[in-house]
């Protein structure tokens, strides 16, 4: 006796059924046979993607943008997702928290969560002071790559005093002041990302710090002196972000600050200088770049990408992406403007991909950590 012939499905039939199964489940489906693969729409659109929060902060299922192929798509919320924020993203991984202050890596398209320490050690082992994780003192977090519940570090700018670091590992139960005796003295971080193994952090006097927590203590490397930024840096009052091309070459994004108390104004074009670090006898020092060729670098509150636009059809080379997100709080609540754009270095203009603005009251049963938008590499691992 045969078995049936399933490729023999009719293809809306096939793609209802495959709906019903989970994200993994649904690519392993499709790469069946040609026939199923036609039918089957793909899971995994191409990559990066814009996650768009919800309005309301809850954040119910899980929207994305997928920037090149210019197509909206959204998938249902999982059991770990409802009622928490998402405050960063890397390597297809969220992070995201709740009210109750836990902590915690998801993959949202395959499911598969790690759980990070909830609280967070001030000080050296000598003057331990514990404190409960606190998603409102969250500045930014990122993480090394394809984590696993056995072999992860995880890296935030957190606020005590003042924009500090503190880090956790795995098998570690808390977070972990980040010190070290080189930095210039009364500073504080303005952003981080990782690259290859290292995290790399920008203070807010320009000082370029590369951490490597591999090993049982962090190895600390000065990259570039304040020095060598103040020298390129126009006057005015920048945000700084930092970026790295898939070749190791690292960057820095200044966008020239706007005044939130202004009207808010979405068209509106601030100037952008783009940095690259270049090496020389004396010291490293920060070049202006006029033209990234086929690259484009995405920065934000996730970790910063690079994508050479060269086979990836879609997407515009010699752009700067980015996510910005601004809260301003009134009496009644609060009033949150989300926006990512797109600067065109040869058109020297912006030009809007997303933009929202919506009112929280103060009447919410739970308190909102208001979430931005960022971008997001899709993973199944």
């Amino acid at each position: 006796m045969h078995g049936p012939d399933w490729t023999s499905l009719p293809p809306d039939l096939l793609a209802k059924i495959s709906e019903e199964f989970p994200i993994p489940h649904r690519a392993r489906i499709r790469a069946t046979c040609k026939d199923w693969h036609s039918a089957i729409v793909p899971v995994i659109s191409r990559s990066p993607w814009l996650f768009v929060p919800d309005d309301d902060g809850e954040q119910h299922n899980s929207t994305f943008f997928s920037l090149p192929d210019k197509c909206s798509f959204t998938y249902p919320s999982l059991p770990e997702l409802c009622g928490m924020t998402c405050v960063g993203s890397h390597a297809g991984w969220f992070v995201i928290t709740d009210w109750k202050r836990k902590v915690s890596l998801l993959n949202p398209l395959t499911g598969n969560h790690i759980s990070l320490p909830s609280h967070v050690a001030r000080w050296n082992v000598d003057r331990v002071n514990h404190q409960a994780f606190n998603p409102k003192r969250i500045g930014k977090i990122v993480f090394s790559s394809n984590p696993t519940v056995h072999n992860y570090v995880v890296v935030a700018i957190y606020r005590f005093t003042d924009w500090e670091l503190t880090y956790t590992k795995s098998g570690e139960d808390r977070w972990n002041l980040l010190e070290t005796a080189l930095t210039e003295n009364d500073d504080s971080y303005k952003d981080i990302m990782h690259h290859d193994g290292k995290f790399y952090c920008i203070t807010r006097k320009g000082e370029v710090i590369a951490f490597d927590l591999s090993g049982v203590s962090p190895i600390v490397t000065i990259i570039a002196r304040s020095s060598a930024l103040v020298s390129v840096i126009p006057a005015g009052t920048y945000c700084i972000q930092l970026a790295c091309s898939n070749t190791g070459e690292l960057f820095l994004v200044l966008k020239l600050a706007i005044d939130y108390a202004l009207p808010y104004d979405v068209n509106k074009s601030e100037d952008v200088i783009v940095l690259r670090l270049q090496y020389s006898e004396d010291q490293p020092c920060w070049d202006v770049v006029k033209d990234l060729g086929n690259m484009s670098l995405l920065v934000g509150n996730s970790n910063s990408i690079s994508i050479s636009t060269e086979d990836l059809r879609g997407m515009r080379g010699n752009c700067i992406y980015l996510t910005e997100f601004f809260p301003e709080t009134y009496s009644e609540g609060t009033l949150i403007y989300r926006k990512a754009r797109m600067f065109d270095m040869k058109k020297g203009r912006w030009e809007c991909l997303y933009s929202s603005t919506n009112f929280l009251p103060n009447t919410r049963k739970f308190p909102v950590f208001f979430q931005p938008p960022f971008w997001f590499t899709p993973s199944l691992l």
